[in-house]
């Protein structure tokens, strides 16, 4: 079924998308800030335990370092646009994690967080993280918008904590949420959208608007501004999730080519388009249509297959708006990853300005209000 709304809105987007003359690039990365395999050593651990890890990239995602921070700037940096520019990633911030101490102490009876600032201070190797988000903001080449207040559906997993399941118990130890889906001995993923039907939420006792306000009010006290874009985890949210969005400041919904209302037992697909208005606020959806995930192959020109996407979205006159998430850009756990990476992305970004030297890096804000400026 979901491949069957998939084809649908590939062709909506052909039909019914914004256009433009000019050749636009934009980069949305998510989960900066989040918390995913605590350590290398954690890693090793694991793998001992019989767990998968070779079975998903998102087994080399951990909470980013200085050096990760710095590799990625210096290689954005090298590149210009057609008005002196560098490329730029839109930066969506995961603003807590779990406080792992507190909720042992709780007895695993309550879900206890702290901001990604205390979790950066425990961190080795990740000192100057705050600083260098901000740094990259001034630069323009890191742009951080909101994400989530967390990335993980946090009732399951402290149901399974205080149920004693083992790979909840010996992940938790390791001061991590759980593994990857396809490393999980028992199929299971914490990492699951949490802006369901509030059905679900109201059984859970959870209000959703403290969620994304707690959010909201975090990501303005690091970046002291509002995050005018966000994209749900999982890319799953419903109306009621827009209508809250709306009240905290947010006019532009990233996503890709679906949106996904999770009920207790089913998932209804939505279809958007590039510059459609919500029905709730008049929020405008930003639709990617284009993948960059080199952690996904070792192929040395695994780059060319975003260029041809790239192709693809200005031969209809669209911005190529890439999806490239914050693990391909991780070395901590296995620093071939972030090298590999960042060789991807300085071939592509050389590929693109060789090929359209008239071509514009923008930030998802900046392509947001350009769509608003022009259609209204």
């Amino acid at each position: 079924m979901k491949i069957i709304f998939d084809v649908y809105s590939r062709l909506l987007n052909v039909i019914k998308s914004w256009q433009s003359r000019e050749k636009i690039i934009i980069i949305e990365s998510d989960d900066w800030g989040s918390i995913r395999t605590s350590s290398r050593s954690a890693y090793s651990k694991l793998l001992k335990k019989g767990y998968n890890m070779n079975a998903s990239k998102y087994s080399l995602d951990a909470l980013e370092s200085n050096i990760d921070l710095q590799e990625l700037f210096n290689v954005l940096s090298n590149h210009r646009d057609s008005e002196g520019n560098s490329a730029c990633f839109t930066a969506n911030m995961v603003m807590t994690n779990p406080d792992f101490k507190k909720i042992k102490d709780a007895d695993f009876q309550e879900y206890l967080i702290e901001p990604v600032s205390k979790t950066l201070i425990k961190q080795k190797d990740r000192d100057r993280v705050e600083d260098l988000w901000n740094e990259g903001f001034a630069e323009r080449i890191f742009c951080p918008q909101l994400h989530a207040r967390e990335h993980i559906r946090f009732w399951e997993w402290m149901k399974d904590l205080k149920s004693a399941k083992q790979e909840a118990l010996q992940t938790f130890n390791l001061e991590m949420c759980g593994v990857p889906l396809r490393c999980s001995k028992v199929s299971t993923s914490y990492f699951l959208p949490l802006f369901v039907d509030d059905s679900v939420l109201y059984k859970e006792n959870i209000n959703q608007e403290t969620l994304i306000k707690e959010g909201a009010n975090l990501f303005k006290n690091v970046f002291k501004f509002e995050s005018k874009s966000t994209i749900a985890p999982g890319c799953g949210w419903t109306s009621k999730t827009e209508e809250i969005w709306a009240l905290n400041g947010v006019k532009y919904i990233q996503g890709g080519l679906l949106q996904e209302h999770h009920y207790a037992n089913s998932v209804k697909y939505i279809p958007h388009y590039l510059g459609e208005k919500s029905q709730i606020g008049g929020l405008l959806y930003l639709v990617r249509n284009c993948l960059f995930e080199p952690s996904d192959s070792k192929d040395e020109e695994y780059w060319k297959i975003t260029f041809k996407q790239i192709e693809q979205a200005f031969s209809i006159k669209t911005p190529a708006i890439i999806s490239s998430h914050r693990v391909n850009y991780i070395g901590s756990i296995c620093r071939n990853n972030r090298e590999h990476s960042l060789r991807q992305l300085d071939l592509l970004l050389k590929a693109i300005v060789k090929r359209w030297p008239e071509v514009k890096f923008l930030n998802s804000t900046q392509l947001g209000d350009k769509i608003v400026k022009t259609t209204n």
